[in-house]
């Protein structure tokens, strides 16, 4: 029985590996965002991505969604003179934390 769950799960070994690197990168990413957020600002991110060029910030409350789009062009300019790949538009969104 166990021979036949082997073959069940083998495929899956390299989807779940880059899954864990999407998930490395993203917590990566949100880390850097956090750093770079006004420190009133930073216990309300939720998370960071990417979406094609644009950056996609997520925020706990829609109270704190102002404040990161004035600045938007700052924390722009900061994360990629960090190391990020150019960002095209910075993106806020609502979340509430799960």
């Amino acid at each position: 029985m166990t021979d036949r769950l082997k073959s069940l799960f083998g495929g899956l070994t390299p989807g779940l590996a880059a899954l864990e690197k999407k998930a490395v990168a993203a917590q990566s990413l949100t880390e850097k965002v956090r750093v770079q957020l006004a420190e009133a600002l930073r216990p309300h991110l939720v998370a960071a991505t990417r979406r094609g060029d644009d950056l996609v910030v997520i925020m706990d409350s829609a109270a704190w969604t102002p404040r990161v789009r004035y600045g938007a062009q700052p924390l722009k300019v900061r994360l990629e003179s960090g190391g990020e790949p150019p960002i095209g538009k910075v993106l806020v969104k609502v979340r509430g934390r799960g």
